[in-house]
Parts: structure tokens; C-alpha cells; sequence
């Protein structure tokens, strides 16, 4: 039956019933036949079947919220009324443009995405103007069109008219509701593309795809079609050479749509909530990030030992096997900053308890290991054990911070293996609670803050619909809150590092989160598989995050779930050492995880490649440095630089990322012999031989097992310093500039401070901005700002891909250079002890390092000009 004749009988049948139902209750009563006690409920119990089915017919084609029907101008943008639903468009710059519509009487906005600060808009430099039909909202880089009639649309323009993003102009289309379920339709420009939305498995580039956001625990993942752990309702939009941002604020579980099954149109579509989104437009991605970050929070500088090599499994226990993990890294001299404890320390995994028979000291272990500058991280679950001999359990109860249902009765659940009830991370009363329990962690001396299953991680990751959640004196349910518990446990965790101790940068690592969760903590990616897919999909996850706006993120390396080859291992830890987060993790009950647990080959370049990464720490220092100022991430996508480039998206080349602004980094699997790489526009170097290549080509590289193929970004400044076993130990006193030659400028921000307090919030930091100008054949290293004394008292220039017969001058006076044929990673160091002679120099592909000048003067606060 054509729908326009059902909507009509539905309608037929609602006036129908109107009418009727005040003659049936009113009727008078009859002598004969059923009796009036009997007959008016039966004619109430059909009327109601006849309108419930009308109303069913009625909504069986969705309809938007209608025409406006009035508005008026707002100090932030313009507000007013359709024919069922209200709207506010507020300017909060002039990039970012926030549209919200509810069919409530007010917007209820979700309260914790949002920085706090940026909760309104106070931006007034716009124009609002009505022409014909349509209200137009201008500011210098945005134009922003709402179609009046048929029905309220927004269209979105950039100042030179060309249309970036839009609503579907058709019934049903647009900004819908049915029920309690919000969505929003979109049209895809021509060669559009869509990426982000965080934890989203399947390709970078999400074009004719559908995602579901609904924090859920994912063990062994692989399926697109699944949830993760972390949602972020954020995705970027890429055609014609234009790119801009969508940020929707609401944590409802929400579908995603990119023309999975509607080839002309995207959709999302939310289980309750407002429609409440930001517009984002940008002259680079880098640019849409930054103004996303600007909303919701971007990363604090973390401590410095948190970007070290953190060693983990489920678990290590007992206290004396985590000393023999320590005591091991220092005796082969392989750096390590961190062991992880997962939950077997515990007591029946119970927070704050410890199993004295497996830890007698825990105290006394934290401080053994600090002695050796390895700090110590603990997991932690939300579950709480129904036990009430558990001091924690009964806290709880006293101050009555767990979950209820709507009733009122406590609502216990299990977390495996144990029962447990769960607090409620959205009242402030329980964030209180939790803070005060862990003060444990500071007695007993750690410092890495894991919180762990917090989806949280009960069957299925189904929380009741009908559990209360006090949502900060808001009051909500589960579909409503859901999607935050992680992130507002990972709040409390934080905001307990800092009680705990004032002065010291938190760490936090947290499984579950939601868009702002990069301001309280990093993430990893979870119970991933020991596989080549597994790997791939792993380093493809640190890049959907950094396109997410959250910076500090790892995976399991090495796989969390099965046992890998020698040849796998090897090569995800290659990769891995170039993650934002480094961590090796394995499963309970597969085989070590740990360098030497694969051979010697093995350790040697495990040992290698964990070293290249302490040798680089003042270039990933100062790509956390950024990642903290402007939301540029440290592990970046191609589609980031390079964003109209469409080989980025090509699925043989999304893997290979950008660490820091001027590193290639080309993952590898077990199974390769020879590996296909995609070198974007401009010359790169590679890192082993300084051979230069040209750009915008595809090429075929041969492997060898003790090398990852990385190459070097022409024009880059790369600071490197002498080789240590951890963050706390003094590096040498010589910082090692890394010039490669190329045709571009470049500018480096240089930055230091003192890796653990938060002085640098005050002053003590100090940057220096580095600038290769090649036109003026000049390198010249500007003054320094800031307050923070250096440790570094000289400084050594090396010049890659420079002409032979260059000589140098230095403030204008000559200086002596110098030359070597050493690599940036000498990618065989190590292996002479592990092959005889022959093998060495004629089986693992030896190859000569292009000469480089080298040039050395003492480190100075003033400026410095280095001529060629």
C-alpha cells in the first residue's frame, strides 16, 4: 500500500478516535445486553487497539522537525521554533558553528565532553540576515544557511559559496525524530570521504560504512561491525579539496552511517538525546583538530617516564618474578621505564586490597624498582566485591555511591569472576569516595594509575535501562550515561593522582572514554589478537585516535591474545616503539612476551629499536609538547599531512603513519618478503642509508628482518640525545640536531623542562625555535624562551644529504666540520654477537651510510647562525 494512503487512514482512525472516545464515556447507560461496568472498558480497550494502531501507521514514516515558524537574533547566533521542535545556532568562533535542536522544552546538552569554559558560546563577531526563505549566519569563514520551508535545514558554505556540508532537503530527511531516537541526515558531496570516530575498525577512509558508538568490552576484535571501547563521536569530511569536522555531543549509542546502504546520504543516528553538533571548517586538518581540542580538552603534558618502554602481562606475580623482570632489563641493558601490574596482585581482584601471599611488600617493591628509575602501574576495575569483610565494599555502602535501580534496590552484577556492585562516576560524592580510596596507590608507592574493564566490562557490556545515574544532580539512565562510565572514572582517577601527589604529573591509562577523555588520560586499544591482521589493525587504531583528538594512545604489542612467531614479534615491536603509548602486554596463559622470550636475533633488535626511541625522546618530547598546545597528534595518519592525496587511502598504504612531524613509519608483517610503500609528495631520506627518494610514488622496497622501512621527511630538524636505560637518567651533556637537506623551509620548536612537575605550567619550560631556511642556505637556532635551564651543554649539527665540499660558517666565523657515515639507527648494532662473521657481512644486507658533516659548539642561550 503507497504510504501516503496509510499516513492518511492513520490519520482518519486518530480522528475517529477522538471522536468516539467522549461519546463512549459519556453514553448513557443501556437496559439490555452487557452491562455498562463491562461494555465502556471493552469499547476503551478497542478504541485504544484502533488508535495505538493509527498512531503506529502515523509514524511509520518518519517526519522532520518541521518549518520554522518563528526565531529571533541571540548575542551567540539565532534561536527559535519549528512546527514540533526548537533550535539554537551558537558561533563559538568563527570555524566552529554549534547547532542544537530538541523537541523538549529546553536543550539538554550532555555535560561532560565539553571543557567546561567552552560549555557557551561568547563569540559576537557574526552576521545574521534573512534573504527570502532562507536566514543566513556569517562570520569570515563560515557561512551557515537555514532553509525556512518545506522544513528546517541547515546548509553549510565556505566563504566562497562552496557548499561543505548540508542537510537532506526531503520529507523525513534532515533533523528527524521518532520516539526517544534523534538522527540527522547528510548529503555526500561528490569524492567525499569520512574519518575519525575513535576505536572504528575497517579503513581509514569509512566511505560506504557503518559504525555503532556504544562502549562496549570487545575481546578479540576484528569485526567492523562491532563496538569498541572508546566512543568518540567525532568525524572529519574530506571532498574537494575542502575538509571540516562534525563533533556530535551526545552519549547516546549512536549509529554512524557513511552510505553503508544509502549511497547519497550519511546518517546519525542516536538512541535519545538531543541533536546537538559542532560544524568545524579549516584551511588543514591539523587546523579542524585544533578547534575540535579547543572544545573538548586536549592532553596535559604527561610525566616523562610515561613515554618510556613499559613492560606488562596478565600477570606478573609474585613480587619476586616482577624483581626478576626488573633486575633482567638492567642486566641486558635494554631501557625500560615501567612494569605493569595487572589484577592477580589483588586479593579475589578486589580494588585496593592486596594479595599478601603473592605481595608480602608491595611498599617496598615500588621502591626497589624506583631505585632502578622503573616506576610502578597498577590496575584497577570499577567493580566493587560484594564482600563484607572488603573495607571498600562497606565505604560504599556507608556513603551509598553505588548503582541503583529506579526502585531503589542496589544493582549487582559480576565483572569476572567475582560479584560486585559498581560506582556511580557521575555524582560528585563518588568521585570523593573514590579519591579517597585511591590514596592506596600512593602508600604503597605507585605511580601509573591502569584503570581497567570500565566499559564496564559485565556481560555483555549491557547495563539495565533502568539504573539511575545521578549525571551530576541531573539525574539519568543508563542509555544516557553509559558511554561517559569509563571516562568519568578515568576523571576520578585523575583528579586522585593529583591529590595524591600535588606537584607530579598524573598518569592515567584507561580502556573505556569518550570524546574529552584525553584530558585525564591515555588509552590503548585493548584485548587485540597475536596476528598480522591483529598488528595492522592495532597501528591503524593509534591513528584513528590521533584523528580523534586524542594523542596519547597504544596497543598491546606483541598481541594480547595468542602466541606469536619470532618473525611477528619482531616486527610489532619495531612498530611498536613508534606508538604515542609503548607497552608490551600478553594474555594469561600464552607464551612471555618479553624481548629476550624470542632468541637472541630477537632481543638484539628489540634491544635496538626500545633504544632508537630513548635516542629520539627530545623529538617525541616536543611531539607531546605540541600534541598538548594545538591537538596534533604524535602518531599521525597520512590523511592528516597529505589529506587530497588518494593513494593516503588506499588499503594496501592507511597503515603507514607519520611519528612526529617528520618520521614515515611503514608497518610490516611476519609474512612479507618485499613491501610496497607509498612515499607521499616531496623528497624523503631513508633513515638506514641517507639514500634520497622522490615523492608522490609508489615503490618496492626489500626486508630484512633487522629493519622496519623508515624514512625521513626532506627539510626536518630532529633532536636526538645520548643512548640511557630510562627517563631518569641523565642523558649526555650533547642534544644532537639532525638536519636533512631539502628544498622547503622548516620551523622547530624545541622544548624542554623537567619531565615530572608541573612547574612547566608556571614558566619552567624553555623552547627554541629552529629554522631551516634553504633559499639562504642558513640554519639558524633562535633564543631561548622560557625560564628552564637546559641540561644540555653542547650541541652537535649533523647535515644529511649536504654537498661534500660545503664548509660551515657559525655566527658568521668558520667553523670546523667534521664527517661520518653513521646511521641516525645503526639497525645492526648488536647483531655481530648474535651471527658468525659470514653470515653477518654477507646474509643481512649491509649497506653503506652516506657521509654526513658534523659540526659542534657549546649550547647557548642567544641565538646561533649556522651558513653553508
Amino acid at each position: 500500500m503507497d504510504k501516503k494512503v496509510i499516513q492518511n487512514w492513520g490519520c482518519r482512525l486518530l480522528q475517529l478516535c477522538s471522536a468516539l472516545v467522549p461519546a463512549v464515556r459519556y453514553k448513557p447507560r443501556q437496559k439490555r445486553g452487557l452491562s455498562t461496568a463491562i461494555r465502556q472498558p471493552l469499547s476503551s480497550i478497542a478504541l485504544l487497539g484502533i488508535g495505538l494502531l493509527a498512531v503506529g501507521l502515523a509514524s511509520a514514516q518518519t517526519q522532520n522537525i518541521g518549518p520554522v515558524v518563528s526565531y529571533k537574533k541571540t548575542a551567540q547566533g539565532i534561536e527559535g521554533k519549528t512546527a514540533t521542535a526548537i533550535f539554537r545556532l551558537s558561533v563559538y568562533n568563527a570555524h566552529t558553528i554549534r547547532v542544537q535542536v530538541s523537541r523538549l522544552p529546553q536543550f539538554n546538552p550532555l555535560p561532560y565532553a565539553l571543557l567546561p569554559e567552552q560549555a557557551a558560546s561568547r563569540f559576537t563577531n557574526f552576521t545574521l540576515a534573512a534573504e527570502g526563505n532562507t536566514i543566513v549566519l556569517r562570520t569570515s569563514a563560515i557561512t551557515a544557511e537555514i532553509e525556512q520551508s518545506p522544513a528546517f535545514r541547515v546548509i553549510f558554505k565556505n566563504p566562497q559559496g562552496l557548499v561543505i556540508n548540508q542537510d537532506v532537503a526531503a520529507a523525513g530527511f534532515g533533523t528527524t525524530f521518532i520516539g526517544h531516537k534523534a538522527s540527522v541526515y547528510k548529503t555526500i558531496q561528490p569524492g567525499e570521504r569520512f574519518l575519525g570516530l575513535g576505536q572504528a575498525l575497517g579503513n581509514l577512509d569509512k566511505r560506504g560504512s557503518g559504525y555503532t558508538l556504544n562502549n562496549t568490552d570487545t575481546y578479540q576484535y576484528g569485526d567492523p561491525r562491532l563496538s569498541m571501547y572508546i566512543s568518540v563521536p567525532f568525524y572529519i569530511g574530506i571532498h574537494q579539496q575542502q575538509q571540516y569536522g562534525l563533533f556530535f555531543n551526545n552519549g547516546y549509542k549512536t549509529f554512524f552511517n557513511f552510505g553503508l546502504s544509502t549511497p547519497q546520504f550519511a546518517s546519525v543516528n542516536m538512541d535519545g538525546g538531543d541533536v546537538d553538533y559542532f560544524f568545524i571548517y579549516g584551511a588543514t586538518v591539523p587546523k579542524i583538530l585544533e578547534h575540535y581540542t579547543a572544545l573538548t580538552g586536549r592532553m596535559p603534558m604527561p610525566p616523562q617516564w610515561a613515554l618510556g618502554y613499559h613492560q606488562s602481562r596478565c600477570s606478573y606475580y609474585p613480587q619476586q618474578k616482577v624483581e626478576w623482570i626488573a633486575e633482567t632489563f638492567r642486566r641486558k641493558q635494554i631501557p625500560i621505564d615501567c612494569i605493569v601490574l595487572d589484577a592477580d596482585y589483588q586479593l579475589g581482584y578486589q580494588p585496593f586490597r592486596i594479595d599478601s601471599t603473592r605481595f608480602p611488600n608491595l611498599k617496598a617493591l615500588s621502591q626497589k624498582l624506583a631505585d632502578q628509575h622503573i616506576q610502578l602501574t597498577a590496575s584497577v576495575y570499577p567493580g566493587i566485591n560484594i564482600d563484607s569483610s572488603y573495607t571498600t565494599y562497606r565505604s560504599g555502602l556507608a556513603q551509598d555511591v553505588f548503582l541503583r535501580y529506579s526502585s531503589g534496590q542496589m544493582f549487582e552484577t559480576e565483572i569476572a569472576p567475582v560479584k560486585c556492585v559498581l560506582p556511580d562516576f557521575t555524582h560528585p560524592k563518588t568521585r570523593t569516595w573514590w579519591k579517597q580510596n585511591m590514596r592506596w596507590m600512593k602508600e604503597n608507592g605507585i605511580r601509573g594509575y591502569w584503570n581497567d574493564m570500565n566499559e564496564p566490562a559485565i556481560g555483555g557490556s549491557y547495563l539495565p535501562d533502568n539504573l539511575v545515574f545521578d549525571f551530576d544532580g541531573k539525574k539519568a539512565d543508563a542509555l544516557a550515561a553509559k558511554n561517559v562510565y569509563g571516562f568519568q572514572m578515568a576523571r576520578s582517577s585523575y583528579e586522585a593522582a593529583l591529590e595524591n601527589h600535588p606537584n607530579l604529573r598524573p598518569f592515567v591509562l584507561s580502556r573505556s572514554g569518550f570524546a574529552g577523555v584525553q584530558r585525564y588520560a591515555a588509552v590503548w586499544s585493548g584485548d587485540n589478537t597475536t596476528s598480522n591482521q591483529g598488528l595492522l589493525s592495532s597501528v591503524l587504531l593509534n591513528s584513528q585516535m590521533g584523528l580523534s583528538g586524542i594523542p596519547f594512545c597504544g596497543h598491546d604489542i606483541g598481541g594480547f591474545i595468542g602466541n606469536a612467531s619470532t618473525e611477528l614479534y619482531i616486527r610489532w615491536l619495531q612498530v611498536g616503539v613508534f606508538s604515542p603509548f609503548c607497552r608490551n602486554h600478553r594474555g594469561c596463559g600464552f607464551a612471555a612476551g618479553e624481548p629476550w622470550a624470542y632468541g637472541d636475533a630477537a632481543e638484539a633488535i628489540s634491544k635496538n629499536y626500545i633504544g632508537f626511541r630513548y635516542r629520539l625522546m627530545p623529538y617525541l618530547y616536543q611531539a607531546f609538547y605540541e600534541a598538548s598546545n594545538s591537538g596534533l597528534p604524535i602518531a599521525q595518519s597520512l590523511a592528516i599531512p597529505y589529506p587530497h592525496q588518494p593513494l593516503v587511502y588506499d588499503p594496501a598504504y592507511q597503515y603507514q603513519f607519520m611519528f612526529g612531524p617528520s618520521l614515515l613509519i611503514v608497518p610490516v608483517t611476519s609474512e612479507e618478503v618485499n613491501k610496497k610503500i607509498y612515499l607521499p609528495p616531496g623528497k624523503w631520506y631513508n633513515l638506514y642509508t641517507d639514500t634520497k627518494l622522490e615523492g608522490n610514488a609508489e615503490k618496492t622496497v626489500e626486508l630484512v628482518q633487522h629493519q622496519l622501512p623508515v624514512f625521513v621527511k626532506a627539510s626536518a630538524i630532529i633532536p636526538i640525545q645520548s643512548l640511557v636505560q630510562s627517563t631518569g637518567q641523565q642523558p649526555g651533556d650533547t642534544l644532537y640536531l639532525h638536519i636533512y637537506n631539502g628544498d622547503s623551509s622548516n620551523t622547530y620548536t624545541y622544548y624542554e623542562d623537567d619531565g615530572s612537575s608541573l612547574a612547566y605550567q608556571k614558566g619552567q619550560y624553555l623552547t627554541r625555535q629552529i629554522q631551516f631556511d634553504p633559499a639562504r642556505r642558513q640554519l639558524t637556532i633562535g633564543a631561548q624562551q622560557g625560564d628552564y635551564t637546559s641540561h644540555f651543554k653542547l650541541i652537535q649539527c649533523v647535515f644529511h644529504g649536504f654537498s661534500n665540499a660545503v664548509n660551515f660558517l657559525w655566527n658568521q666565523q668558520s667553523i670546523a666540520s667534521t664527517t661520518t657515515a653513521s646511521s641516525i639507527l645503526p639497525s645492526l648494532d648488536g647483531l655481530d654477537q648474535v651471527y658468525d662473521p659470514q653470515y653477518f657481512a654477507g646474509q643481512l644486507n649491509l649497506s653503506a651510510c652516506a657521509p654526513q658533516h658534523v659540526i659542534s659548539f657549546s649550547f647557548q642561550n642567544k641565538p646561533i647562525q649556522i651558513r653553508w
